[in-house]
């Protein structure tokens, strides 16, 4: 058995994940050490399990370098936020073990897959975000379901989310709360200029297409990004790729929602 340690670059994070280490080895688990680094990616192997070691942003990383290959993933905060990241350092020894074991039930997050021009760009968890490029000025994006026009949006740009990124760039922008364990396409305008553009949730198996009249930028789960030319399209669909996740077995959505949004409070 072989497990992949993905641990966020800060001295905390690297302390928690070399406990870890010990740990495992301990008990006869070879482990791949990788410290995320702009630009870089773990070695492949037959992974077990993906550890992640980090915060919010560490986990989107570790991610998509899981979900193509099905690796199953578990996040360890050593973050701000740990939304993500649901597992407490005091706590990691016992659910990692339990994870390994086959003791804990994972879930299945939908992960979404963008295109420009018809080539793949790649496989998301959290977001697909259009937006104007580099002056403060409006962007007029195009939006098509399933090559039937469905909205003009003048503004600051388009937000196509994942239900586990509802709780993310969309909140902000006046996205509803999705359950991270349905699937649905979430679409939302950011600061349009008008009383009548609203977000609205599409089925999964549609399509979503994307065209401006203006160079815009392409950001990606918030860490990748391209520049998008006038008149290209950007599609984005479900991806055939699923995140499966080792979250907190006694700590629901809704007890996240409260304790790390503060909701209804």
């Amino acid at each position: 058995m072989k497990v992949l340690l993905f641990v966020k670059n800060s001295p905390n994070a690297i302390s928690t994940a070399e406990a870890l280490e010990k740990f495992l080895e301990n008990k006869k688990i070879q482990v791949e050490f990788f410290v995320n680094e702009p630009g870089k990616k773990p070695r492949e192997g037959d992974y077990a399990l993906t550890l992640v070691v980090g915060g919010d942003g560490t986990f989107l990383a570790g991610a998509r370098f899981s979900a193509v290959r099905n690796i199953p993933i578990m996040g360890v905060n050593e973050g701000k936020f740990g939304f993500l990241t649901e597992i407490d350092r005091d706590e990691a020894l016992e659910y990692v073990e339990r994870a390994l074991d086959g003791k804990l039930k994972p879930q299945k997050r939908m992960l979404i897959c963008a295109f420009v021009d018809g080539k793949l760009v790649g496989h998301y968890l959290n977001d697909v975000v259009l937006s104007k490029l580099n002056l403060a000025r409006m962007v007029e994006v195009e939006v098509f379901a399933q090559d039937e026009f469905m909205v003009r949006v003048y503004g600051d740009g388009v937000i196509i989310s994942t239900p586990t990124g509802s709780t993310a760039y969309a909140l902000s922008a006046g996205g509803p709360i999705i359950h991270p364990t349905m699937e649905a396409l979430l679409f939302v305008p950011i600061c349009p200029h008008t009383l009548s553009n609203r977000p609205m949730l599409v089925p999964p198996d549609f399509r979503i297409k994307l065209i401006s009249n203006m160079p815009t930028f392409l950001t990606l789960d918030g860490q990748e990004g391209i520049e998008v030319s006038p008149r290209q399209e950007v599609w984005v669909e479900k991806s055939p790729f699923y995140c499966t996740l080792y979250t907190h077995p006694h700590r629901s959505f809704f007890y996240i929602l409260r304790e790390k949004l503060k909701w209804g409070r």
